[in-house]
């Protein structure tokens, strides 16, 4: 039986799935990270063991490996990685940037726009073959809308009420109790000895306190809101779209919370006619199925 293998690699992880032509999954399984720019010649190994994995266990027809890496698209990278694949599997394959995989999954293969909100955020959209996106600068330069920016916007709450001696507000004394925190030197201690993700798990507590009404979590929801809007346009102002267009959401942030979601579609609507918002879970190894088919079917 025929197959193809989708790959999904990430900083953390890569994942696997091996679907035959109709696109029903036959096998997953994982491997350690995908992420080129870690470590290209153990991403490389992490990435064939698991294709390995595979086709021990589907047999030798696999038709196509298509890929979404993080990092793919830095130096020699791409080139790197689809000559060893081919050399060492003997079939077709293609690598591209993971966001291409992510938003095919989530609007299975048609043209629109994917709009991430999870520890960071990004948008990313297709339409006639054109591409274009907007963030995805990282905490330190951007990220407005993700997990770790309300996470951080609410602290910086809590720090200017402690500068300035201004009354705890509700928001302050839910986070803090949440994770359990009583001092200042915590509060420095959790931001700077945590990974992003960790901080980003915080975020919650705002959007709950969001939905009882607290002002300040109210502000940073509609702010976070308004940002991931900004980019969503941007990057639909880019592509030229002049007709009802497909915005896939992906990450905690949007896919968890339907204030979030709420807020995000009213902001849009300022901005875009005629959208519907897809808020469809799927893996972006199936992605990377539907892009596969496409170049099959060519």
């Amino acid at each position: 039986m025929e197959y193809i293998i989708g790959i999904d690699g990430g900083g953390t992880k890569t994942e696997a799935i091996a679907y035959d032509l109709h696109g029903n999954e036959l096998y997953k399984n994982y491997s350690d990270f995908g992420n080129l720019v870690l470590d290209k010649k153990k991403a490389l190994y992490n990435i064939a063991s698991s294709i390995d994995k595979s086709i021990k266990v589907l047999g030798n027809n696999c038709v196509y490996i298509y890929l979404g890496l993080a990092g793919v698209e830095v130096g020699n990278n791409k080139e790197f990685i689809e000559t060893s694949l081919k050399d060492r599997f003997n079939t077709k394959v293609k690598a591209v940037n993971d966001a291409d995989i992510a938003l095919s999954a989530v609007l299975e293969g048609d043209n629109g726009i994917l709009t991430i909100a999870g520890t960071g955020s990004i948008s990313y959209g297709i339409y006639n073959g054109i591409t274009a996106r907007a963030g995805g600068w990282g905490h330190l330069l951007g990220d407005e809308g993700s997990g770790y920016f309300i996470a951080i916007e609410a602290f910086k709450i809590v720090i200017e009420e402690r500068d300035l001696g201004l009354k705890e507000s509700k928001l302050s004394r839910l986070l803090l109790k949440s994770l359990n925190i009583l001092t200042d030197e915590e509060i420095k201690n959790f931001i700077y000895s945590n990974p992003k993700g960790v901080i980003a798990a915080a975020a919650p507590v705002v959007i709950e306190a969001a939905i009882d009404g607290e002002k300040n979590a109210v502000d940073i929801l509609k702010k976070s809101a308004q940002a991931l809007s900004d980019i969503t346009c941007a990057v639909y102002r880019r592509l030229s779209i002049n007709e009802n267009v497909n915005i896939g959401i992906k990450g905690s942030v949007l896919t968890k919370s339907s204030r979030m979601r709420d807020l995000f579609k009213e902001y849009l609507s300022r901005n875009i006619e005629s959208f519907t918002l897809v808020n469809n879970e799927v893996s972006p190894a199936k992605g990377a199925y539907y892009l596969a088919m496409k170049e099959l079917n060519k």
